[in-house]
């Protein structure tokens, strides 16, 4: 059993960070929140993530006395522990295409959330997160939020076909308190994290869900009809009734980490049916012969616009991938 720390006293205990950033964490301890400085030694060699410590991690740090601590540090990270999970993506494209960059670790679940307007819908950004939560064996729920704004686009068909391949999609309002129970339930003692775009409402569900967190939040703009930018950090919050969640800054892109082109079919799951009968077992749906997933979609057992949006990622992992600096 963890033994709670002593404010003042140095030792040796673990703890999760629950923000990172410039330099600095900050490590929660039995209670305690610790603004924490990574050990040099953790930094050395050559670098092949962007960030040694992300928002989730399980760290062994160093408290410091009062004698020794300043302004930056009341600890020390010593080592990262072993992650059992994480979601991660290419870093800027300034690295070259070789940097790794963790967004959160030891997560349960990651949820994309979609606006149904304001911002107006961007699928293919959700599709993205889903195929990265699957490649990290993550599971993923999909929140249709602002249901309220447009009606028809939260009734069409294409949410309900979500949950027929495996998804869990729930439909929420912070405006009107539709389906906050529901999500409720789904982040209840579980390690949480909201990704979607700057403008989807990730901030506001927070507040709705949590009252009392305070969380920025803004409007979109008209000029361009996208989000701006309230969240600049991923944060973990305590929930009141068991698990963590995390807010995050809106996305315009993700590349997943590590995801070769080629293996894109696997983290399809609706296809796996139709692509038994392509002629060749490397087939990727796209221009060759005998493809069973394109005679599917000509058939109506599969729906056009989950081949289109798969073919979409593709093409963008084809040109990442060809973007890629040799070392």
């Amino acid at each position: 059993m963890p033994v709670a720390l002593v404010r003042g006293e140095e030792c040796i205990r673990e703890g999760v960070v629950i923000r990172a950033g410039g330099g600095t964490c900050r490590v929660a301890v039995a209670g305690e929140v610790y603004l924490c400085r990574l050990r040099g030694r953790l930094k050395q060699g050559r670098q092949i993530a962007q960030n040694v410590v992300a928002v989730g991690d399980h760290v062994r740090l160093r408290t410091l006395p009062p004698s020794a601590a300043d302004a930056d540090a009341e600890g020390i990270i010593e080592a990262v522990l072993p992650r059992r999970s994480r979601l991660s993506r290419r870093a800027a494209r300034r690295t070259g295409g070789h940097i790794e960059q963790v967004l959160i670790a030891n997560l349960d679940q990651v949820l994309a959330v979609q606006s149904v307007a304001e911002p107006a819908l961007q699928g293919c950004l959700v599709d993205r997160l889903l195929v990265a939560a699957a490649r990290y064996e993550v599971p993923s729920v999909l929140c249709l939020n602002k249901v309220d704004l447009e009606p028809s686009v939260a009734a069409d068909p294409r949410w309900d076909y979500y949950r027929a391949i495996g998804i869990d999609v729930v439909k929420t309002s912070a405006t009107t308190g539709a389906g906050l129970a529901r999500l409720r339930e789904l982040l209840h003692d579980r390690i949480s994290v909201l990704l979607g775009a700057s403008g989807v409402g990730k901030s506001s569900l927070l507040n709705a869900v949590q009252p009392g967190l305070r969380l920025r939040t803004g409007e979109v703009t008209g000029k361009t009809g996208l989000g701006r930018h309230t969240t600049s950090h991923t944060e973990l919050f305590p929930l009141p009734d068991g698990g963590f969640i995390a807010d995050s800054p809106g996305l315009r892109g993700f590349d997943p980490w590590d995801l070769a082109p080629s293996r894109l079919r696997d983290y399809w799951p609706d296809f796996q049916d139709a692509a038994a009968d392509c002629r060749f077992r490397t087939c990727l749906h796209r221009d060759e012969p005998d493809c069973g997933v394109k005679r599917a979609v000509a058939a109506g057992r599969l729906p056009a616009w989950r081949l289109q949006a798969y073919l979409d990622i593709l093409r963008d992992l084809e040109d990442r991938q060809r973007e890629v600096q040799p070392y």
